[in-house]
């Protein structure tokens, strides 16, 4: 009969090489790193808790193993999380209450009066990654996944700290604890949500990669807003309460680019994304210095007084490599769509209107009423 730990040996080995498989396909990402060391240890770590014939050198081995596979753990969540910050302060509490344990071990001290320092070592290391989650300000279903076996994970480490001492005397030899039913529910509880804990990290960097990739597909390189597909798309889905559609495009930038050069072109360009993304409403860039904005629920008029604040501001604006007394401006184009109808429907009017700003001088507001156009100048 195969003895259940070497199941569990061949299952974290199985996780251990699957989790290689995704760090060398996925360039090599440090979470990915961190999750292959979590997984080789704990492999290695069950192979000592499977061969009991040398106990000394078997419970050194997982005294130490066991809270370094956590620290590994911790810092795969920690990378996949995006955060820099080491809790040094939490592995040196934890590196002592190992060496602790280890010299406990040596000294021969009962195994239900040490263990209790090595489960603290164990719960200690996990704290940071519970901790990380559990800090963030909105959470996926996987992150909440990862916080209950996780926080499962701790609380058997604590309750084991806490009741052995009790349950168990000090004479009490760990091979009569280990053939009980306490320690080998707990033993395989640990090691089935350690697994657990493991697949839901590779699954959250997976998931954390294709959201990037997504991202990145949707938007502009240059100025970090909606690209011209999926700004299209966003305003392909038909408004409950109408709105209005804001185009606009900065004056003469040709001319910018020939003057002084594409680099303070482009920052001309990050400047005006900026003041748009700061707007609060989704925006586009539809491509070379033409923008636009969706203001879902809000009236003419509201647009109106919105592309009015934006138009001063950019105006009042001073930009690097060019000349203080330099105004660049631009002009902008309003209609608005009725509810049920798809923003985008607007979209032909608001670039007639946009184009009669343009025409009747530059840095102006024009708006698309009807079958008229009306401009406010500067």
């Amino acid at each position: 009969m195969v003895s259940l730990n070497w199941v569990t040996t061949s299952g974290f080995a199985i996780l251990a090489i699957l989790c290689v498989c995704v760090f060398l396909g996925m360039r090599r990402m440090p979470s990915l790193a961190w999750l292959v060391a979590t997984a080789v240890i704990a492999t290695i770590e069950t192979v000592f808790l499977a061969n009991a014939q040398f106990e000394t050198v078997s419970s050194n081995a997982v005294a130490v193993l066991t809270p370094l596979a956590y620290i590994c753990f911790g810092e795969a969540i920690r990378a996949a999380l995006g955060q820099r910050s080491r809790n040094w302060w939490l592995y040196g509490a934890v590196a002592v209450f190992t060496l602790a344990a280890v010299s406990l071990k040596l000294a021969d001290v009962p195994f239900s009066y040490r263990t209790p320092v090595f489960q603290i070592a164990c719960a200690l290391a996990l704290w940071d990654g519970i901790y990380r989650l559990a800090k963030l300000p909105t959470r996926s279903f996987i992150d909440h996944g990862l916080i209950g076996v996780v926080g499962g994970l701790f609380a058997i480490f604590i309750f084991r700290a806490v009741t052995y001492p009790f349950i168990y005397g000090p004479d009490v030899a760990y091979a009569v604890i280990r053939a009980g039913d306490i320690e080998r529910a707990t033993l395989m509880l640990s090691a089935l949500l350690s697994a657990v804990a493991i697949l839901l990290t590779l699954a959250r960097i997976i998931n954390g990669v294709i959201v990037a990739y997504r991202r990145r597909s949707e938007l502009d390189s240059l100025t970090g807003l909606l690209n011209h597909q999926a700004f299209h798309q966003l305003a392909s889905v038909a408004g409950k309460t109408g709105g209005s559609v804001i185009f606009c495009d900065i004056d003469h930038f040709k001319s910018i680019n020939d003057r002084f050069g594409h680099s303070a072109g482009d920052k001309a360009l990050c400047a005006f994304a900026e003041l748009l993304r700061l707007s609060g409403y989704q925006t586009g860039r539809l491509g070379g210095e033409e923008f636009a904005v969706l203001v879902p629920g809000g009236s003419i008029a509201v647009a109106m007084i919105e592309a009015d604040r934006l138009r001063k501001k950019f105006s009042d604006l001073r930009h690097a490599n060019m000349p203080g007394d330099l105004r660049i401006t631009a002009s902008f184009g309003i209609a608005e769509y009725e509810a049920g109808a798809e923003p985008r429907q607007a979209f032909s009017k608001a670039d007639a209107a946009l184009y009669a700003a343009k025409s009747s001088g530059r840095n102006r507001v024009s708006v698309h009423q009807a079958e008229s156009v009306k401009s406010a100048a500067a």
